[in-house]
């Protein structure tokens, strides 16, 4: 049976402020004390000094990573637009430059995004080091942090360029001569995170269903770490299917008074992304944008999509123009979106299987998951018929990856892939990422492989740039 782990509710105590005013023997008392000069951006270590408060600090991390992934307009869009999941259908220039494989370092929009991943990663340290000190027998949740901390900087380092600082202030204090913040290498990233998916794996510990899909999801963290270092052999030894079934899910759950779903939200809400294509008309002309996936046409059950017409009232482009459609695997604004699953488990022992030359083994992998589709979300896909076996090791790759593609699809993991696909099996960049005709002003599609860290981290006297953009 699927075990669904919800993050529930993001609750940020800085944010908070609750007065309670005893009864006073004097109104000039009261007086007083209400003109007292406040600072409501302040807060004394002492309110975050107590296990209640490290446990409202655990909760509020959890909600800051939920806004880093599935919710609001996090690195997982911005990852699809760049690489081939999403087309813009808006007028704002920073989606448009994406969509266009052209960022520039002052994309104001992105920053957002990236400020938002960061943040996240200090709420989770200071979470990390409050549970430490009041709630260190609460393993289990500690180990919950850890994971949520190396998935974040995992994401990072797969889709952003050379040049990654992770700096942290200490005890408040931000001191940029402070050798943490100076900019780290993908690779060197990669290994941070590992470090702490150790600490993840470590601590889930117990056979309590939360203690159980805990360590399945630092597990599979752990693994996606590893592949994204190369070392596929070792990530599929951790998750084959007796550790981590194929129907386990680790979800984020949305609600109307917390946050809404961010794949909902920017394509069937609001219209600022639509699903890409393969096929598409540039003024006038039927074309095919090369190495894009067909996620509309290929009508996968996967990536189930309706035009935006075929709605009431209709779903409309933002720029008007741009041909309109709508994903079906999260139709409602609320519906979960797993972070980590057997699904991602089964696809690591796939490309563990290919890496070792053996197709048929990763065959015998992707055709069973087509035989009998776990659920994505709440949503579950029907039976496909099986693929026949690659003549070749390269056709493997490329069959492979698509799969993965239709399998993953919104969830983040795209752009790390095709950055792979150039790093780790030796394909050029413009037999990799969508190339040609552009479908917005009769431009081209340009050669950005990832994001710029943004001019914003420049206050960090130890950062100039990115140190390169390669793959």
């Amino acid at each position: 049976m699927s075990l669904i782990h919800t993050i529930k509710r993001s609750i940020r105590p800085a944010g908070l402020a609750v007065a309670t005013v005893a009864a006073l023997g004097a109104c000039s008392t009261v007086q007083d004390q209400l003109l007292e000069p406040q600072n409501p951006d302040l807060i004394d270590p002492s309110a975050v000094s107590s296990p209640s408060a490290a446990s409202a600090l655990r909760v509020g991390a959890l909600g800051s990573f939920k806004n880093a992934t599935g919710a609001t307009e996090s690195l997982w869009r911005w990852s699809g637009l760049l690489s081939d999941e999403w087309k813009s259908s808006d007028t704002f220039s920073q989606r448009n430059e994406t969509d266009q494989r052209s960022i520039q370092t002052n994309n104001a929009t992105f920053t957002t995004a990236y400020n938002t991943v960061q943040q996240s990663r200090g709420f989770i340290y200071d979470a990390i080091q409050k549970m430490q000190q009041f709630n260190p027998q609460e393993k289990v949740q500690i180990g919950e942090l850890y994971m949520a901390l190396a998935f974040v900087e995992m994401q990072m380092a797969e889709d952003l360029c050379n040049g990654i600082p992770l700096g942290l202030a200490r005890n408040g204090v931000v001191d940029y001569s402070d050798p943490s913040y100076k900019p780290l290498m993908n690779q060197e990233v990669f290994a941070k995170a590992l470090t702490h998916a150790d600490s993840a794996v470590a601590l889930a510990v117990g056979d309590s269903a939360v203690a159980v899909a805990v360590r399945n999801a630092s597990l599979i963290t752990k693994a996606r770490i590893l592949v994204d270092m190369g070392q596929q052999t070792q990530a599929a030894a951790l998750v084959p299917a007796a550790t981590v079934p194929s129907t386990f899910q680790y979800v984020e759950a949305f609600s109307v008074p917390t946050t809404d779903n961010g794949n909902w939200s920017f394509n069937n809400s609001q219209g600022r992304y639509t699903v890409s294509d393969s096929s598409q008309v540039v003024n006038g002309t039927q074309s095919i944008i090369k190495n894009a996936l067909p996620f509309v046409t290929a009508n996968d059950p996967r990536v189930p999509t309706k035009a935006g017409t075929a709605f009431s009232p209709a779903i409309k482009p933002f720029d008007t123009s741009t041909p309109m459609f709508v994903q079906q695997i999260w139709s409602g604004r609320s519906d979960p979106i797993p972070v980590l699953s057997g699904i991602d488990a089964r696809l690591i022992e796939a490309e563990g299987k290919l890496k070792a030359n053996d197709i048929a083994g990763m065959m015998t992998i992707l055709n069973a998951l087509r035989a009998t589709p776990p659920s994505i979300g709440n949503f579950k896909p029907a039976a496909m018929a099986a693929l026949a076996t690659p003549a070749t090791q390269d056709a493997a790759v490329s069959l492979f990856f698509r799969e993965k593609a239709f399998w993953t699809f919104g969830r983040g993991q795209r752009l790390g892939d095709l950055r792979r696909l150039i790093r780790q099996y030796g394909r050029t960049q413009d037999n990799v990422f969508p190339t040609g005709n552009f479908h917005k002003g009769g431009v081209q599609y340009l050669n950005d492989v990832n994001f710029p860290v943004p001019d914003a981290d420049k206050t960090n006297s130890q950062f100039t740039g990115c140190i390169d953009r390669n793959a």
